[in-house]
């Protein structure tokens, strides 16, 4: 039922065109079987058929091509390896849709080839005169001899016709012909093959485009009207085979029609064959010569590559409905076009795959050199076949590329992928807000700045700026290691004014941010205004030691052989192959440090952890999918002896749970706990091994920030806890600050001193004048979420009051006491301090704590300035424009 029906001048027809499995033949296979020294190289791509009959014969060409088939396409059917098949006498009486390998097998092995070539010779019946042999040499001519060729074309091409129209040709037929033998006759002088050639070469010229005015005057007024005779013979059997199978693209199965029929599948199938053969003796014939007129109209306007739409518009008739079969007549067109594969709404010469990657291939290469343009898109598909009207929804079925502020880019699966194509079509590093928003495609931040921030096929180039790693230049690696880095390219000595503007002149970093880190205990100050990397201080993952350690880390738990856990929370970022990021006191604990990478191994993979400005960690997605890990699940996560290890608790029935036994799971608790070693098994589980009361647990549980958990616990053991603080509004009273927790030194006598817990009292804020902008550039977007939580709302509550940002970081002294944040300010010092554990006894904290009262400091942790947060806005002055 297939068949290409070339618009070629017969002459320049070569074999390729009657075989159209050679068009995607490797010629160097190919060559083997087909090459022939009287004949130029890849002679079946481009050389006329009638020229290479007059050299080697048609019976050594239809051997040849019969090798070929049999050696490269055995799996083709008859009717897509030679589609012109069906047009001939031969091809009626074979069954088309048998493999090349069964029509060969048919004949016996030595056999084999030559059964096919059998097929193949009735092909080049036209090509059999006209032709010239090529061994021969040209003889000169002169300009009139030469002028007189075409002439000769013509004539050859007149004889040939009148040779190949079958004696039942209508009348009109034969004489349409007779005019052209005698209108050539007439006219040896003029040069009648011009305008032929001059059409055949705007037609190459212009691949993909509309066929002329002559394909379009081909179309029947009626074309219903030319099929009426054709239905109207046909049965029931006939009709229904027509309707479910032979036309249309949801063909009914052998086995339904035959149990309709009440015949067996053989039979059914029998009816179909005999349909099908009926069908093409009618479109050959007298009766069916009109609609195959329209048939082959269609195929030239249509071209190479064309939609369903395009074929339904292409005539006002398309649309209705073939009398008895209740079918449209585009439909039954469709099914009946030669050399044409129908499906996904696309009509294709030869096989839709074959079409696609060899598209999806070339367009790769041309990205794979720069970001073409769409007119060169276009071109490039009008090269394929591909009408510039049907470009875009051809990119959609290739798929693998988006058009992107007039450019092509390769658009692959993985989001980095694309955000690398991105940054090759910007050519220049971009935020990664601003890559987000050139994405498009609902990639979540968080998401996106893990995938970056783990392929080694990106480089951080400035505090928020992301390029690729082949464009070279300075990776920025955090203000830390870039003091390290310019203390080395000079020597290991510098001044420290010096290193401040350096670091402030390539990068986006304060003076203050960077005075907060060279303030640090690992650089000393041996002479004044000279620092250096301290001798005693090593930079490697040992020696690294974050603001808060795995024990006061948010879901990280112990187990009893000593093994710490991190939780996670699993959703629909860590089921499609999403990164993560880690708290920093767990990756300190597995032994990351800034700028390190550990590899680790599990049961299905291998994973990277990657500490760049966060530490993250690679997809997971293995694991989980192992473990039958859903949404909402929690999966805890631990690493010894260089393997990743995972577990998820057995599933329970959420009704059969209590609060407790539902805060017990999220810290990997599956057992029963008596109320009286709750103290002690809790506090074990989060490093407090000397734990007697739930006060100390959830004490701890607060410093930490595992809200989740003390919520489920706060109703059972804390009526009065209120475990959330709104990140935009101020937040509630956690709690009075513990007896164990940092000491607040006396306020000086400048100090306002509202008495008692003045938070919950406090009223609504009022929407500040100015939001200073370091809070939102320099310091919220740098506390990790999970494991500094309470300096987030801290942060949040104190910006939405309009107060000026501290100093991110700050260090006391010669001795380095640290703050998490501090206001050096003339009315007042305050300073947020790391807290201590609820019960125990920190000789350091305390010698901080007594360098920051002997400095002017008013001090407390994090936790304590929530609970007096209005003390705190009483001591902060107003950010301003400038300031």
């Amino acid at each position: 039922m297939t068949g290409p029906i070339e618009s070629k001048f017969p002459l320049c027809i070569a074999l390729v065109d009657l075989l159209p499995a050679l068009r995607w033949g490797d010629p160097r296979q190919l060559g083997s079987l087909l090459e022939d020294p009287r004949l130029p190289g890849t002679w079946w791509n481009d050389t006329s058929l009638a020229d290479v009959t007059a050299t080697i014969s048609a019976e050594k060409v239809a051997h040849r091509a019969a090798q070929a088939l049999c050696a490269h396409w055995p799996h083709l059917t008859l009717g897509v390896a030679l589609p012109n098949l069906c047009f001939c006498p031969e091809g009626q009486e074979a069954d088309l849709r048998v493999t090349i390998e069964q029509a060969a097998s048919d004949a016996g092995a030595e056999e084999g080839v030559e059964a096919v070539a059998r097929l193949v010779r009735p092909l080049l019946r036209p090509f059999l005169i006209g032709g010239r042999n090529l061994m021969e040499p040209i003889a000169a001519a002169s300009h009139d001899e030469s002028a007189a060729e075409p002439d000769q074309d013509v004539r050859a091409l007149t004889d040939m016709l009148v040779r190949l129209i079958p004696a039942d040709a209508p009348p009109a037929t034969r004489a349409a012909v007779d005019t052209l033998r005698a209108w050539a006759q007439e006219h040896p002088e003029e040069d009648s093959s011009t305008p032929a050639r001059d059409a055949d070469e705007q037609s190459e010229a212009t691949p993909g485009g509309k066929a002329g005015p002559a394909a379009e005057s081909a179309l029947l007024e009626k074309p219903l009207d030319a099929l009426e005779n054709l239905i109207n013979d046909w049965g029931e059997r006939q009709l229904s085979v027509a309707a479910g199978r032979t036309f249309g693209q949801n063909r009914t199965s052998l086995e339904t029609l035959g149990e309709q029929f009440g015949v067996s599948r053989e039979r059914a199938r029998q009816i179909q064959v005999e349909l099908e053969k009926k069908l093409q003796l009618w479109l050959h014939s007298g009766a069916g010569q009109p609609f195959l007129g329209h048939l082959l109209a269609v195929q030239e306007l249509l071209g190479p590559v064309a939609t369903e739409t395009e074929l339904r518009e292409l005539h006002p008739v398309h649309e209705l409905a073939v009398p008895a079969l209740g079918i449209p007549l585009w439909q039954l067109i469709a099914s009946l076009l030669p050399d044409r594969t129908w499906t996904s709404g696309w009509l294709v010469e030869g096989d839709l795959d074959e079409r696609i990657e060899q598209t999806r291939a070339e367009l790769t290469r041309r990205c794979s050199e720069s970001a073409p343009v769409w007119a060169e898109v276009a071109e490039l598909l009008g090269q394929l076949g591909i009408r510039e009207a049907d470009a875009e929804e051809w990119l959609l079925a290739v798929k693998g590329f988006r058009v992107t502020d007039g450019h092509l880019l390769p658009w692959g699966r993985s989001v980095n992928d694309r955000a690398e194509a991105v940054l090759m079509l910007v050519g220049r590093p971009l935020a990664m807000e601003d890559l987000l928003a050139r994405l498009d495609d609902g990639t979540a931040l968080a998401s996106l700045r893990n995938q970056i921030q783990t392929d080694d096929r990106f480089m951080r180039r400035d505090r928020d700026l992301y390029g690729l790693r082949r464009w070279g230049g300075v990776e920025y690696l955090g203000i830390r290691e870039m003091i390290i880095r310019e203390l080395e390219s000079v020597g290991g000595e510098a001044k420290s004014e010096d290193i401040v503007t350096s670091l402030c002149s390539q990068f986006d970093v304060s003076d203050k941010s960077v005075r907060a880190y060279l303030a640090a205990p690992e650089f000393e100050r041996f002479k004044r205004g000279w620092i250096r990397v301290a001798a005693s201080t090593e930079t490697g993952a040992a020696d690294y030691q974050p603001r808060r350690d795995v024990a006061q880390t948010r879901r990280c738990f112990q187990t009893g052989q000593g093994t710490w856990w991190y939780r996670l929370d699993v959703n629909g970022e860590h089921l499609r192959g999403s990164g993560f990021t880690i708290p920093a006191g767990f990756a300190a604990h597995l032994g990351l440090a800034p700028g390190g990478r550990l590899e680790l191994s599990h049961d299905v993979g291998d994973i990277q952890l990657v500490w760049r400005n966060q530490p993250s960690c690679g997809s997971i997605r293995p694991l989980l999918e192992r473990m039958d890990a859903v949404e909402g699940d929690h999966v805890f996560v631990a690493a010894k002896d260089g393997r990743l290890k995972a577990l998820r608790l057995a599933d329970e029935p959420e009704l059969n749970l209590t609060d407790t036994q539902r805060a017990l799971r999220l810290m990997a608790l599956s057992g029963q706990v008596t109320e009286k070693d709750m103290p002690a098994v809790l506090g074990r589980r989060i490093g407090l091994s000397d734990a007697t009361t739930m006060d100390e647990v959830l004490a701890h549980l607060r410093i930490r920030g595992d809200k989740d958990i003390l919520e489920l616990l706060s109703e059972q053991y804390e009526p009065g806890l209120s475990g959330t603080v709104a990140p935009d509004d101020e937040p509630s009273v956690l709690r009075k600050s513990q007896p164990g927790s940092t000491t607040t030194p006396e306020h000086s006598p400048s100090d306002s001193q509202p008495g008692g817990n003045t938070a919950t009292a406090a009223k609504p804020p009022a929407k500040p004048e100015f939001r200073d902008p370091v809070w939102d550039e320099e310091i919220i977007p740098l506390l990790d979420e999970d494991s500094e939580a309470d300096l987030i709302h801290l942060a949040q509550a104190v910006a939405n009051r309009g107060k000026t940002a501290p100093i991110f970081g700050f260090e006391l002294g010669e001795g380095g006491w640290q703050a998490d944040f501090a206001w050096d300010q003339d009315t007042a010092k305050v300073a947020v301090v790391p807290a201590v554990q609820q019960g125990r006894t920190d000789p350091e904290a305390e010698r901080r704590d007594a360098a920051y009262r002997a400095a002017g400091w008013t001090i407390r942790s994090v936790v304590d300035w929530l609970a007096h947060l209005d003390e705190l806005l009483v001591l902060l002055q107003d950010a301003a424009p400038g300031s």
